[in-house]
């Protein structure tokens, strides 16, 4: 049987510790421990003034359209891929409740997936970013109920520069849902049981002002209601939606939240090298001679118009050939044009200064959240009550090219509130590390450019009763 009525009565929720017995509730979504890229790890999540890379696009609606002095095209695009096995979070206090999380007993199909892209059109940007998180749904002793619980996320957002490059700002949806699954549906029942989702908007803005060696950057969001409800499990008379299996009941939240939270950051860079160079559009180096060509096609026109109207037919095939035989050279010398910009650009990005230190500072604020539980909570089907006050996140991170051109080094240190109010709850302090170590040059067979060289990088959070780390492969920038 998959879904069923239970005899408790609809009401508010119960003292912390006691069973959910009652879907008049909300679930918390929001998340207190940094898990993005490990750029954005090692500086302890203050990125919301750096805003560069996929890594940012959860940090700052501004991301996608954040140029790089290594992006030397009118069109840039870049990929982002995270993922997450239970390991990272067994025996540790995930969600900072004041407990070492209980789930990793039955979490063996856990996951964590983060997917992110940005695609860039000159001062333009797009970028679309995807968070999955997946939870079994078992009894206290572990006994899997054959339920999974599936959180996600969904970003999409557009961003421009202005001011030659200055000036960015960017907007955004974001979106968040409850998924509940039947992992062994019997013939004729659904595979989905549950679905609620919602959206809301952000907005970022970033100053950098060219040569300067400071970055000042904010992002707001709204907070994320769920409203659009699709649910195989009927509401009882009492309104309270209840899936139950071997005499468990799992009462199904009304609302599913993502608190509203403003976080804002400033970023200083010492040494020689420039923090913000200005970014040179190609298509805008080559403005002139496109409209000097332009001219010249036109010209080419007006006087073939003119020699056609008294040509004889072969001197007219003369003239189409000469014009196409033009229109070759022109295309030719474009090219040429084009590849000298592309290598001048090159040359300054190789030239440039390498021994930098960054130090970047942010401060986070996410709102309340009314009647809600963390997603431990829901899970375990017990009250722990989540988001009853607002909580600050400040942040300070550090990152060098220790050794020029071969390894970067990163550290950082942010403070973590609880969401709850049980008894251990409180605030901790983390500590993070990372690097970027520079590998060796290689095209992938041909898809990228000759001078192309990857990087492996990795990072690690710790403090109490927790631990999380990443590793990835990229490009040397």
């Amino acid at each position: 049987m998959t879904a069923g009525v239970s005899a408790h009565a609809a009401g508010p929720l119960g003292p912390d510790g006691s069973p959910i017995t009652t879907s008049d509730y909300r679930i918390d979504l929001s998340r207190g421990v940094v898990l993005a890229g490990t750029r954005v790890l090692g500086l302890a999540g203050a990125y919301v003034a750096i805003a560069e890379g996929v890594d940012g696009n959860s940090a700052n609606p501004v991301a996608p359209a954040m140029r790089s002095p290594n992006s030397y095209d009118h069109f840039d695009y870049d990929l982002g891929f995270g993922l997450t096995f239970p390991s990272a979070v067994s025996g540790t206090d995930l969600f900072n409740s004041g407990d070492r999380t209980s789930l990793s007993a039955s979490q063996k199909d856990a996951l964590f997936v983060d997917l992110a892209a940005n695609l860039q059109f000159g001062r333009w940007g797009t970028g679309v970013s995807l968070h999955y998180t997946t939870f079994e749904v078992a009894e206290p002793g572990g006994q899997s109920l054959g339920l999974a619980a599936r959180f996600g996320g969904v970003r999409l957002q557009v961003a421009r520069s202005w001011f030659d490059g200055q000036f960015l700002l960017g907007l955004g949806s974001r979106g968040t849902g409850l998924v509940i699954r039947n992992e062994n549906p019997e013939p004729g029942e659904p595979a989905e049981l549950f679905n609620i989702e919602g959206a809301s908007a952000e907005l970022g803005a970033l100053y950098r002002p060219n040569d300067a060696p400071f970055r000042v950057g904010v992002a707001a969001r709204s907070a994320v209601v769920t409203n659009q409800l699709s649910s195989e499990v009927p509401a009882n008379a009492d309104g309270d939606r209840i899936i139950s299996r071997n005499g468990t009941d799992l009462y199904l939240p009304n609302e599913v939240t993502l608190p509203w939270d403003i976080d804002v950051g400033l970023a200083v860079q010492l040494g020689p090298r420039p923090l913000n160079p200005r970014w040179v559009d190609p298509d805008r180096a080559l403005a002139r001679l496109d409209r000097y060509l332009a001219w010249k096609a036109a010209e080419r026109r007006r006087r073939m118009n003119a020699d056609l109207a008294s040509a004889t037919p072969a001197r007219a095939a003369a003239l189409e050939a000469e014009r196409t035989s033009d229109e070759a050279l022109d295309e030719v010398h474009r090219d040429r044009a084009a590849r000298a910009v592309r290598a001048e650009l090159r040359r300054r990005a190789r030239v440039m200064e390498r021994f930098y230190v960054l130090v970047s500072s942010s401060l986070a604020v996410t709102g309340p959240v009314r009647n809600s539980v963390g997603i431990e909570s829901f899970i375990e089907r017990r009250v722990e009550r989540s988001g009853r006050k607002a909580t600050y996140t400040p942040r300070l991170g550090i990152e060098s090219e220790v050794v020029p051109r071969w390894l970067r080094l990163r550290a950082g240190t942010y403070g973590e509130p609880t969401r709850f109010e049980s008894q251990g709850a409180r605030a901790r302090l983390h500590g993070t590390l990372g690097f970027d170590q520079k590998l060796f040059p290689w095209t992938v067979f041909g898809i990228f450019d000759d001078d192309t060289e990857w990087k492996l990088s990795a990072a690690l959070d710790g403090a109490r009763h927790y631990l999380g780390w990443g590793v990835s492969v990229g490009i040397w920038r």
